[in-house]
This record gives C-alpha cells, structure tokens and sequence, in this order.
C-alpha cells in the first residue's frame, strides 16, 4: 500500500510538470508566429508598386526644379497697354511700356483771350500700339484733318482754362476723344504734350 501511495505521489508530480512544459511550449510558439508577422509586414512584405513609382516621381521632379531666390526670379512680363476708349486717358498705359508715337509740330494758336491777344505754340505726341501699322498709316493720312481739329479746339479756348494743370488733362483727354472718333484702323492710347509756350501780346 506504501508503494501504490508513492507511485501515487510520483504520477500526480510528473502530470503538472508535464501541463507547464505543454503551456510554455504554447507560449513560445504564439510568440514565434507574431514575431513572424511582424518581420513579415515590415520587411518581407511586397510594397505597392503605385505608390513607390508615384514618391519617386515626386522626389524627381522636385529635385530637377530650380530654387529661385527672389533676387533671381524673372520680372513679370508688363501687360500691352489696351487702347483709351471714349474721352480720358488710360492711366494705366502711361505705367507701361510707351508704345509708338507719332509727333506732331509746334502750331501756333491765337487763344480765344477777351483780355488781349495771347499766342499759344504747342506740341504733340500721339501714342498708339506699336504692333499696328495700319493705324499709323491712317494718322498719317489723316493728319490734315487732325491738325484743323486740333487749332479749332485751341482757338476756342481761354488761357485761363488751359494754364492750370487740370486744364491740360482736360485738353489731352478732348483730343484723345475727337481723334479716336476721326480713326477707323485703332484707337490712341495717350496724347502727350511735349512743349507748351504761351505769350500775350
């Protein structure tokens, strides 16, 4: 009886050692398979083509642009002038570049003076889009009738409506507007006055 009970003893001693080997064999196997699935997500796993041609694309075509730092970058190319319509003068042609211009020579005018006789000699400078051969042509050609328009306009006018400096953007703005009626080819961008002498008599 003495024997069966340590036989007993023995068996009951050898199964639980027997389950911790079983349960520490489990462990270390679960450990195994998610070390596996880690190694294999991070370095084994394929990648998506798509998305690697895509990033190196990327990095190519940053690598190929330039850098420009603001004192290299190109000056932005000015906008043509557009032609003055109607009466007034394009404020923002005269900022840009100039376009062609056609001079015209000193008249001498006898202003309409109630005072006494005044005489004006004034020149002229007509600007247009340079790109328009047919309009300098026609100004040209028409320069007969421009210059009569012109004296008339001046005639008709008092010193003191033209001396001030209002005056004389009311008078270019008057002749921007009755030349442009008289052009059939373009428009005028600007009438300058290039000299502007008065005497009284």
């Amino acid at each position: 009886m003495a024997e069966e009970n340590e036989n007993g003893e023995q068996q009951a001693k050898k199964k639980p050692s027997k389950l911790k080997f079983i349960i520490l064999g489990l462990i270390i196997l679960i450990l195994l398979v998610v070390i596996l699935v880690v190694v294999y997500t991070l370095v084994l796993a394929p990648k998506d083509e798509n998305t690697d041609q895509a990033a190196a694309q990327t990095q190519a075509a940053q690598a190929q642009m330039p850098v420009q730092t603001p004192q290299a970058a190109a000056p932005m190319p000015m906008p043509a002038p557009a032609p003055a319509m109607g009466g007034g003068m394009d404020m923002a042609v005269s900022n840009a570049e100039m376009g062609q211009i056609y001079p015209i020579p000193a008249m001498n005018v006898n202003l309409a003076d109630p005072t006494g006789i005044t005489y004006l000699s004034v020149s002229l400078a007509l600007e247009f889009d340079p790109k328009n051969a047919d309009l300098n042509a026609e100004i040209e050609a028409k320069m007969p009738r421009i210059e009569d328009m012109l004296i008339t306009v001046l005639s008709s006018k008092a010193y003191e409506e033209i001396s001030t400096s209002q005056g004389k953007i009311n008078l270019k703005n008057e002749f921007l507007r009755r030349i442009n009626s008289m052009l059939a080819k373009g428009r005028l961008y600007n009438v300058y006055i290039t000299s502007f002498v008065v005497q009284r008599g």
